[in-house]
């Protein structure tokens, strides 16, 4: 694998950015005061600091464990993973497009990719997440530096997350719900 470079992260925020946003094209701003959109935290929710559950998205209600074929490149560190967030939250920023996103690197070490999607109407489901996340694979594995490096066949979103030291995705509405993907290594796989 080749070194994490400020050229590479550039172009995974970018990929992120611009296939996150506007996946569920056509929905609209929620609408209602500021309060109405916090997520309500109660004794019960159990905060975990490790992974920034309850704290930065609401405990995940469905699960899932992707193929994840590559480690960590040399250099992937808290850093990285955060320049990585803040390239992809400018990118959505100037896209404009219909549905926004917020990217966070939560956590211990920030190993938590959080996708929160702001102005989704109707009821977020797993379904609706996993759309989200096949969309971002599907132009990963068209972008010139995947190509440059021979991985157009082997990478998506999951091992984009995988190769800068992510150890889970989120993706959430904020409120009530959150899909998680778990980012384990199969050490089986070539």
């Amino acid at each position: 694998m080749p070194d994490l470079t400020l050229r590479t992260l550039r172009h995974f925020a970018a990929i992120t950015a611009l296939t996150g946003v506007g996946v569920l094209g056509g929905c609209e701003t929620a609408t209602g005061s500021p309060q109405s959109l916090e997520p309500s935290l109660t004794s019960e929710a159990q905060i975990d600091e490790t992974t920034g559950a309850s704290t930065h998205y609401p405990p995940p209600t469905s699960f899932e464990t992707p193929d994840i074929r590559f480690g960590p490149l040399a250099g992937a560190g808290p850093t990285q993973r955060q320049f990585f967030v803040d390239q992809v939250n400018v990118t959505a920023a100037q896209a404009q497009r219909s549905l926004s996103l917020v990217a966070q690197a939560v956590g211990e070490d920030r190993t938590t990719l959080v996708f929160t999607i702001l102005g989704a109407e109707g009821e977020p489901t797993s379904y609706l997440a996993r759309a989200l996340l096949a969309r971002m694979t599907s132009v990963v594995r068209f972008t010139p530096a995947i190509s440059e490096m021979g991985l157009s066949e082997a990478f998506d979103i999951y091992n984009t997350a995988a190769v800068l030291g992510f150890q889970r995705i989120v993706v959430s509405d904020g409120r009530d719900f959150s899909h998680q993907a778990d980012l384990e290594r199969n050490e089986a796989t070539p």
